[in-house]
């Protein structure tokens, strides 16, 4: 009797070890840093603080809001190149967050 409880015992943890666990959805996903999308993606040209040159505008005092900046990311504006393809949705989102966090300092 031990054995075949053994064997089922052993079985279960078997079975539960092959089982592909999947990826955390809406709230419980990891939270998209970005600051560190905007470092990797904007910073060479915007600076990393979104001030750079006179070539770039000031992020820090742009006068757009999330809506905006989104689709400024997203499409491209002017010499700036659209990210749609680069970056998820979600990254975009991120980075137009940090821009506007800036407005409120």
């Amino acid at each position: 009797m031990k054995k075949y409880n053994f064997l089922i015992l052993a079985f279960i943890v078997l079975i539960a070890s092959c089982t592909k666990k999947s990826a955390p959805t809406s709230s419980a996903a990891k939270a998209i840093d970005g600051a560190t999308v905007f470092s990797h993606n904007c910073a060479r040209c915007h600076g990393p603080k979104g001030i750079k040159d006179e070539r770039t505008p000031n992020l820090q005092t742009i006068d757009l809001n999330k809506v905006s900046l989104i689709k400024s990311i997203t499409l491209g504006k002017n010499k700036m190149p659209s990210f749609k393809d680069k970056l998820s949705s979600e990254e975009i989102s991120a980075v137009a967050d940090l821009i506007v966090s800036w407005h409120a300092k």
